[in-house]
């Protein structure tokens, strides 16, 4: 039996390498494993990612047309930013489907994207020791995605995407350089951080790939100085102008935006140096504290080890996730008053790490180990997630009953509780649900993106100072360490709740302190919506709506 397992192996093993590529890295491998990464999208009508219902949101603002009752409470401005690619793709796609369809396509083909463009990548330059692939694709569903940013997942998608096409025609460098040429300003568009990656990885390629052509040992001190008497500098530098020239796109598409946007409302940038630290813990943070904590160290052990087991990296292979991973450190934190800005890279350095690390070199039975448990582990996580989303469905589901309640066009000053890492490893991802009620009764909610010269969105409603825009909706738990914020009593302490129709408490809890002025016509488990009745009138009840 043993000789046979053994002859099967061995058969296998030459299979795959006559074939030249691994079989989940075939064109069919790769669309099959891009369809299982999004099945569990087909699960839900809102994706369950934080930031989605507030694009979703946006877009309803964008599509209102005359006469809508959006119209009175927003209004919106299409400005050269480098941050619309969800807002454009929503918008072409709500034109034909709708805009709640239009969020469900724009998530699927932006993780879509994502997922193929990393494999693809893994396919141009390790097609046959990708065996890590599958470890790759665990962060698929890290924190960006689970985030919702929606923009950045575009353009990071596209990145990988082109990236991987550049390296397949480099054989005919003028349908390279046209490629290039379109795809950078495309995906800058989509997000500033992620389409900049584009040039980031044509760059470290083709330097990775230069220094790859040095003899063997030109590293070590007796032999540098031969090596650079030896080496043919200009052969070298016309191979980095052919392949590099086309990053010429970005520096250009960074000035037009330099030139054409509107000053930014915040531009003071900062470092948070415990941030960078918390999220090399926290980027795969998903349901469960023991299986995202295993899934991470496995991760990062395989990185950081895998060439105990034979794994190399080719200086073409590894440079360009070495590179993202040094922009990880050394890019602010917070930039013109996007958030969040540094810790979105640290899944693609994972992503470039493990997928570009060569097994060829290795043994066939720990090459085959390491791919079957990245699969196993892979699909145990997609699985968890899966079922996730439809817990997620099933709660978005009960707290959206509430605008049954909204008479259409109306005001709602929304709380909602924000989740925090003390009392829950898992995020219930309702921060910005809320934003949907502009979708589903076309309705003013103080949960929208506003940031003068990064978003689109124009509030003409402001009924206080603090309460017009994100993050006016947040409330914290007593129960977290940042009890020293705001609670649901001292938001609604100050609250203009005289100027709006209604007030929306997403998983508060009931206030402590009841205010004579709201009348409760909804609750669900913490989550309660009051309508605001004027003082003066006791007698007063709400309309059967």
């Amino acid at each position: 039996m043993q000789v046979r397992d053994k002859d099967l192996w061995s058969g296998l093993k030459a299979a795959w390498d006559r074939a030249g590529a691994l079989p989940w890295l075939s064109a069919p491998g790769i669309l099959i494993t891009v369809l299982l990464v999004c099945l569990p999208f087909a699960l839900v009508e809102v994706p369950p990612l934080i930031d989605v219902p507030g694009h979703m949101g946006a877009a309803a603002i964008e599509a209102a047309g005359p006469g809508s009752p959006l119209e009175k409470y927003f209004s919106w401005k299409w400005v050269f930013t480098l941050n619309i690619g969800g807002g454009v793709l929503m918008k072409v796609l709500g034109a034909q489907f709708g805009i709640l369809a239009a969020g469900w396509w724009s998530t699927v083909l932006a993780t879509g994207l994502f997922a193929g463009g990393c494999l693809a990548t893994i396919r141009m330059l390790n097609p046959r020791g990708g065996h890590a692939a599958a470890w790759a694709l665990m962060f698929v569903f890290s924190f960006p995605l689970l985030t919702g940013f929606l923009n950045y997942i575009l353009a990071t998608g596209l990145s990988l995407t082109a990236f991987a096409a550049s390296v397949w025609l480099e054989d005919n460098p003028k349908k390279r350089a046209a490629m290039l040429a379109v795809a950078q300003p495309v995906a800058m568009l989509c997000h500033a951080i992620g389409g900049l990656l584009l040039a980031l990885m044509v760059g470290a390629n083709a330097v990775g790939r230069e220094i790859d052509r040095l003899p063997a040992g030109w590293w070590r001190p007796s032999q540098i100085g031969t090596t650079l008497r030896e080496q043919d500098w200009r052969a070298t530098a016309k191979r980095l102008w052919i392949l590099c020239w086309p990053l010429l796109a970005t520096v250009l598409t960074m000035l037009l935006w330099k030139y054409l946007s509107p000053e930014p409302a915040h531009s003071m940038n900062r470092w948070r140096w415990d941030q960078k630290a918390w999220y090399l813990i926290l980027t795969l943070r998903d349901q469960s504290l023991l299986l995202d904590a295993a899934t991470t160290i496995s991760c990062f052990a395989l990185i950081l080890f895998g060439w105990l087991l034979g794994a190399r990296w080719s200086w073409q292979q590894g440079l360009p996730g070495l590179l993202v991973f040094a922009l990880f450190l050394a890019i602010p934190s917070d930039i013109n008053g996007s958030a969040f800005v540094d810790v979105r890279l640290l899944p693609v350095a994972a992503m470039l790490a493990l997928g570009l690390q060569d097994w060829s070199g290795a043994s066939f039975h720990r090459a085959r180990t390491i791919a079957i448990a990245g699969m196993l582990l892979l699909g145990t996580r997609l699985v968890v997630t899966a079922v996730s989303f439809s817990d997620y469905a099933e709660d978005y589901r009960k707290q959206l009953s509430a605008l049954h309640h909204v008479e259409p066009g109306s005001r709602v000053l929304a709380f909602v509780e924000h989740s925090c890492l003390e009392e829950s490893w898992r995020n219930t991802r309702r921060d910005h649900l809320a934003s949907l009620a502009s979708l589903y009764r076309q309705a003013w909610v103080n949960d929208n993106w506003a940031v003068p010269g990064l978003h689109m969105v124009i509030p003409r409603f402001r009924p206080g100072r603090n309460f017009t825009a994100d993050p006016s909706e947040f409330v914290w738990s007593r129960g977290c360490r940042s009890g020293r914020l705001r609670n649901v009593d001292r938001a609604l302490k100050f609250a203009p709740i005289d100027r709006v129709d209604y007030v929306w408490l997403i998983d508060t809890g009931l206030p402590t302190r009841p205010d004579p002025r709201l009348q409760l016509v909804w609750q669900e488990g913490r989550s309660m919506l009051f309508a605001v009745r004027p003082l003066g009138f006791p007698n007063w009840k709400p309309r059967d709506f």
